[in-house]
């Protein structure tokens, strides 16, 4: 049998188990109106990109964006916003980590038994940044609708804002919700992933995922967990975790499909993605970090060669590996 007869047995495969379920719940749609008068939404985001690196550390820089959005007759107003940016050096190997703080000492657990735990820390400090400016925003705030990026799961649940997060914004009457970009779930049952299912519904809509998929992630999930699509042109459904005003899914519903009709992001959240543009834009700074690091690691009396072979890209793999050499050579050898 060659490879195209492998193939082609796959597919077969494939189309046989694509609609394999077994007696998956009903999918109960239920119609969005979008809020006429919609209150303001705060948006939060984050990224990060590594620097440098020296034998099992590794130093990267992370940023948290939070940024307000009024929406009236004549479009989107942005406030002013707030970033955070914070230096993080983390180590991989575990007897220099038992000598940091109890904060690094977490972060290694968490990851613990990661392929790549430096990239693995580095996010949950992300994560942990973000938290911390959302937490700040949902006190400073009341009446809006907070819009996170991601899920609302606590995982790991000690380096997580969340609970309090959610306390906040129920003290200050703001609507609660993560908005994740992509979802592989199935809680529906169905081979294929929810989201892709979905695809076939047309309209504007949300649905709630079932309890049991809910009730498997108690302890960890701070919300109900839906799908949505936001707008009747919009290219996909969204998970959206909804944590507060959880009696009312229709007003968020609405709120939230009222700021998901620009034209440049039918369908999600227009302050998301000016909270992910304002997030990534640390990236571009990198510069500017290097010609520090090279300034103080030249006053700190280190080899030249030294430092620059530890200078690393924004993933976190030194520049000249020889892993980025196959990389290079498979795209140009033709």
């Amino acid at each position: 049998m060659t490879v195209r007869d492998e193939l082609r047995e796959e597919l077969h495969l494939m189309m046989q188990y694509r609609g394999a379920r077994q007696e998956p719940p009903p999918m109960e749609v239920k119609a969005i109106r979008p809020a006429e008068s919609p209150a303001d939404l705060v948006a939060v985001d984050g990224s990060y990109a590594f620097l440098y690196n020296l034998g099992s550390m590794w130093l990267a820089v992370a940023r948290a964006a939070a940024i307000p959005y009024t929406l009236t007759e004549k479009g989107f107003h942005p406030r002013p916003p707030h970033i955070v940016d914070r230096a993080i050096l983390v180590w991989t190997w575990e007897e220099i980590v038992s000598r940091q703080d109890e904060f690094h000492q977490k972060l290694f657990e968490a990851t613990r038994g990661s392929n790549e735990p430096h990239k693995e820390m580095v996010n949950e400090f992300r994560k942990h940044l973000e938290g911390a400016l959302a937490l700040q925003v949902a006190q400073q705030y009341d009446s809006v609708v907070l819009a996170l990026d991601g899920s609302l799961s606590a995982i790991p649940k000690e380096l997580d804002h969340l609970e309090d997060v959610v306390a906040a914004c129920e003290a200050n009457e703001n609507a609660l919700v993560g908005v994740s970009k992509d979802s592989f779930l199935h809680a529906f049952g169905r081979s294929m992933p929810d989201e892709q299912v979905l695809a076939s519904v047309g309209g504007m809509g949300y649905v709630r995922v079932p309890k049991e998929f809910e009730s498997r992630q108690h302890g960890l999930l701070h919300g109900d967990v839906y799908f949505a699509r936001l707008h009747a042109q919009a290219p996909k459904w969204f998970r959206v975790d909804v944590g507060t005003r959880r009696d009312d899914p229709d007003f968020v519903f609405g709120q939230l499909a009222a700021h998901a009709r620009s034209g440049l992001s039918l369908g999600y959240p227009y302050g998301l993605m000016e909270a992910h543009r304002l997030a990534v834009l640390v990236r571009q700074s990198r510069e500017v970090y290097e010609d520090e690091i090279l300034k103080e690691c030249a006053h700190l009396g280190m080899p030249v060669g030294e430092v620059a072979a530890g200078l690393t890209q924004m993933e976190g793999r030194r520049r000249g590996a020889f892993h980025e050499y196959l990389d290079r050579f498979a795209r140009d050898v033709k």
